[in-house]
């Protein structure tokens, strides 16, 4: 038995945890007893205990309803702590030092609850998070078997995308500060905040159905039992920014050094004051601004237009996080936590991107005949600098045993501050360019959760259990003056170098903004009771409440020159010369707010859900979980011009139908327009089984079966058909008002074998049936250099895969995690007879269906990969595992990126494999260094384009992002 020091005090004292030896679950109420000194005490929640005894042998007593009582004998020295872990009806526990409020931060403990939970579930935790080189939530969610990480933030589970999953913090739904999806980005999530996460693979009635591939649960850290203290410092570099000047460019004040948006960036208060129906254009008093006020609106915006050169700076790294508990004899225990934690990182790439177009798009049949022709090519210098700020506070309050309140905290910040240099060739009108874009993207989330457990015991001999919260979230996402610069070079100008290009998007800037919001509140209650042979089971029943409310616009502020042409400016003079702000007071010059369409969108979401969830063992091995989940969604997307915003008409986009024949007979009646695709309008309602049967084969081997009907809604974003590109030469990308939800079934089979608390070996295999899943495509665009694309319904697609799971510690100095999984998808885009009508022109070329032209009927899911690997090493130098070096590698192959279409083959990422490794050396309890490099091998990110006809492969997109390495040092106390 490990003890630890107790400093101040005449006695010892015994704490521990008491769990169900069936479940895995915290048994609340058990009574702990010592009789020799008349002492006794109950678990709380957490199923955690703690007494206060002189120094000497006791028995101490352990007794709950239901429960053979034990008996376990401590011996308890003065000014010493001791930890008992006690399982109620099985063997003692390994004894530990008690850490924290749940043991659920370790890995073993992890695993235990991954053994006892009713559904198939994967997850990591605190102490492996601890020992990786990842930085947020979505780094370290990508070491979890079956999951793969696209574009840094967002999760695949299972081969299938972000779309099919959904995050929980904390218990709660949480907005996305994305304008375009609704799951929110897991790299705004700090490592340092996370106590584990739990990725749920199969449904069960009392989560969200929102969601195929898997619920990502994050839970942060919660409050220890005694004075803790934690701080680390941190420095690195990566390889391809070491060596070289750094290009950036001024953002205003020290908000951009936490992530913020500084007043320097925004909106001058000359065109923000104003009221939204008003455009910052030139008019006279019927309309419009007046002269003057646009000379003074023109003079407040920064002219910084050029980025600056400065030497090649440091990543930096802090984290601080103090926390403690507090209990007394007449208000009971309350518990604090409080952290920070601080990312500062650096990088540059130099990355080659081109379109294609087919030069025979005549029919879907002949697409072997076609022949890629380039719409354009663009080489990329990016230069990036990221700021990540997590900050978290956890309070909690125990009036009593079996009474629990808690509010949980938290509030990220994510930035990128991004300098893109471009030099390529637009083929279809033949010019070349070069271009600059200045950007910087803040997005941030606050979260909070108020919420409760208590116990209820008015009813029978076991107590009943309430699980309450209601929680408030706010995601943003704040992209203010967004800047380019264009030049051209073509025809006459071959000998005279490059010029202005002069038109959209030369001198132009770009706000946009997003705020999305969610208020939700859940109850649950829990029954349990004893079925006929006296085997315990539970009955579970809530219902939650979800509304959600998303804003998003846009502002397009461009340039008009009055004194000649720009392209009389050759480049390299940069803006700084040619936007000087004597040509605006002179009149040579005049800014104005581009007339740019719908630029805007109002949208929401109104949930309204209840469940009920029967847990019932069969036979003392064999558990069954059943259950059924019912959701009444409502979803809305109005999308509008913001000099519109006053006419509420205006603002109900869509003809006031969702029928495709009703729109149609309304255009042609010159009454809607024929832009005007439909009302952005959902409701369904859903009622939602879920089964899953657990059989402990054998002692420390598990074979599962699960099967539910889950699905997915379409993005608020996705409803809402305007699109826009982010740069120039930028991809356009549109939404679509007429999407349906789709609608999943899953059916589920593990195998597992416990080989000891941290070694385990799975196997699992899985089948889903997607009827009308969510896809990006591709539509043809004539005399366009750039791509356009829409969402769109496909018809079916069907997924199945098999997962392996390995874990074992080989040797003492030796420990292996591998796993791997293999999935097969096909998606039937349309039917075949409904594209025979399209490519022969008999649908109508108004209707929706008309601009749908894939090249293949039939594919793989995007996003999917055929085979996903993940593998880590532990090497420790002595048995005292002072030292130790932690090998990582993770592998997906081919898989595709964008859908094409009218003949354009799909884009394919290659398969790409990334090593990290890790060296940590323990000085003692408190010091601990740290030192690792990522991506080792510099891997190649490449995403190609096959020539149906010559099989020639041509680079769609292709960068490498070098070497990070880092040294960093904790102390904790």
């Amino acid at each position: 038995m490990i003890t630890s020091p107790i400093f101040g005090q005449t006695t010892g004292k015994l704490g521990g945890k008491v769990v169900d030896s069936e479940s895995g679950d915290p048994v609340f109420g058990t009574v702990v007893i010592v009789r020799s000194i008349k002492a006794a005490t109950r678990s709380d929640f957490d199923g955690k205990y703690e007494l206060n005894l002189p120094p000497g042998e006791h028995t101490v007593e352990f007794q709950m309803i239901g429960f053979a009582t034990q008996f376990k004998k401590v011996t308890i020295n003065p000014e010493t702590r001791l930890s008992l872990n006690v399982v109620m009806g099985a063997k003692l526990l390994d004894t530990v030092e008690v850490q924290g409020r749940g043991l659920e931060n370790s890995d073993s403990a992890l695993l235990a609850l991954q053994r006892k939970s009713g559904i198939i579930s994967d997850g990591i935790s605190e102490e492996s998070i601890k020992k990786s080189p990842d930085s947020s939530a979505g780094d370290v969610l990508r070491r979890v078997t079956g999951i793969t990480l696209v574009g840094g933030k967002f999760i695949f589970v299972r081969g299938l995308g972000e779309r099919y999953s959904n995050t929980i913090l904390n218990d709660s739904i949480i907005p996305s500060p994305e304008p375009d999806k609704r799951i929110v980005p897991l790299d705004l999530f700090p490592a340092g905040v996370i106590k584990n996460i739990r990725v749920s693979k199969t449904a069960s009635a009392e989560d969200s159905a929102e969601f195929s591939g898997g619920i990502v649960k994050i839970e942060t850290k919660e409050y220890p039992d005694n004075l803790s203290l934690s701080v680390s410092l941190g420095v690195g570099k990566n390889t391809q920014v070491a060596g070289h000047k750094f290009k950036s460019f001024n953002t205003g004040d020290m908000h951009n050094n936490f992530g913020l948006v500084s007043k320097k960036q925004e909106l001058p208060d000359m065109i923000s004051g104003l009221p939204k129906a008003i455009p910052f254009v030139e008019g006279d008093r019927f309309g419009g601004i007046p002269g003057n006020l646009m000379k003074v609106g023109a003079l407040s915006f920064n002219q910084e237009w050029s980025p600056k050169e400065e030497d090649s700076p440091f990543n930096k790294s802090f984290s601080i996080s103090a926390g403690n508990s507090f209990k007394t004899e007449k208000w009971g225990r309350f518990g604090v936590l409080a952290g920070t934690t601080y990312n500062r990182s650096y990088s540059y790439r130099e990355e080659a991107n081109a379109r294609f177009q087919a030069s025979n798009p005549i029919s879907l049949y002949l697409k072997d005949s076609n022949m890629l022709r380039p719409l354009n090519q663009n080489n990329l210098k990016i230069y990036g600098e990221e700021v990540l700020w997590g900050n978290n506070l956890n309070l909690a309050y125990e009036p009593k045993i079996g009474q629990q309140f808690f509010i949980k905290t938290l509030y990220s910040v994510q930035s990128d501050k991004t300098v893109r240099e471009g030099d390529g060739a637009n083929y279809i009108d033949n010019f070349n360019f070069k271009s600059t874009n200045l950007s910087y993207i803040s997005r941030t989330i606050f979260n909070n959760t108020l919420g409760g457990e208590h116990e209820i015991n008015a009813f029978g001999s076991r107590s009943h259990k309430v699980e309450w919260n209601v929680n408030y979230a706010l995601a943003e996402r704040d992209e203010p003056n967004a800047r380019n610069q264009a030049w051209s070079q073509g025809g006459t100008d071959l000998a005279n170098g490059f010029r202005r290009l002069g038109n959209n998007p030369d001198g132009t800037r770009y706000f946009s903004n997003t705020e999305d919001t969610v208020r939700s509140q859940s109850l649950k209650y829990e029954i349990p009771f004893n079925q006929w042979d006296g085997l315990q089971s539970k009955l579970k029943f809530g219902i939650s409440n979800l509304d959600r409310f998303k804003h998003f616009e846009f502002r397009e502020i461009a340039q008009r020159n009055f004194n000649g042409s720009d392209k009389d400016y050759i480049y390299p003079i940069p803006g700084e010369i040619i936007y000087n702000p004597l040509n605006y007071v002179n009149g040579n010059r005049k800014v104005y707010e581009r007339a740019s369409g719908n630029n805007a969108y109002d949208a929401s979401q109104a949930l309204r859900a209840a469940f009920t969830q029967l847990e019932v063992p069969i036979l003392a091995k064999l558990k069954t979980i059943f259950g059924v989940r019912y959701e009444d969604s409502y979803q809305k997307t109005q999308t509008y011009d913001l000099k519109n915003s006053w006419n509420g008409f205006n603002t109900s986009y869509g003809c006031k139908t969702n029928s495709e024949e009703e729109r149609l007979l309304l255009v042609r009646s010159n009454i809607c327009d024929a832009n005007n695709v439909g009302i952005g309008e959902l409701r369904t309602k859903d009622k939602l089984p879920s089964a899953n049967v657990v059989w402990e084969l054998v002692k420390d081997m598990n074979l599962r079966f699960g099967y539910s009907q889950t699905l997915t809604r379409p993005d608020l974003r996705e409803l809402s058909p305007f699109g826009f590109a982010a740069y120039f030469q930028a991809d356009r990308i549109f939404g679509n008002a007429s999407l349906q939800r789709t609608y999943i079934h899953n059916y589920d089979a593990r195998w597992e074998y416990y080989l000891t608390n941290t070694d385990y070996i799975g196997v699992g295999a899985f089948f889903k049936n997607l009827s009308n899943p969510i896809e990006l495509v591709g539509l043809p665009v004539a005399g366009s250099a750039n791509l356009v694309y829409k969402y769109a319904n496909a018809q079916q697609a069907t997924i199945r895969g098999i997962e392996l799971d390995y874990r074992r510690e080989l040797l003492w100095w030796l420990k292996v995690e591998a796993n791997v999984f293999f999935i097969k998808s096909r998606v039937d885009v349309i039917d075949a007879n409904i594209y025979g009508f399209i490519a022969t022109g008999q649908v109508d070329p108004i209707s929706t269906y008309s601009a749908y032209a894939p090249t293949t009927l039939n594919r793989p899911l995007q996003g999917q990969s055929d085979f996903v690997a993940n593998f880590k090493v532990d090497l420790f130098v002595s048995k005292s595992k002072k030292h130790n070096i932690g090998l990582y590698y993770n592998y997906f192959s081919d898989r595709i990126a964008l859908v094409g279409s009218d003949g354009v083959p799909n884009a394919i990422q290659k398969g790409t494999g990334t090593s990290d490794v890790v060296y940590i050396y323990r000085h003692n309890d408190r010091f601990d260094f740290r030192s690792s490099v990522r991506n080792i091998m510099n891997s190649q990110f490449k995403i190609t384009q096959t020539d149906p006809l010559t099989g020639q492969e041509y680079v769609f997109q292709k960068y490498r992002t070098g070497l990070d390495i880092s040294f960093s040092a904790t102390y904790k106390l």
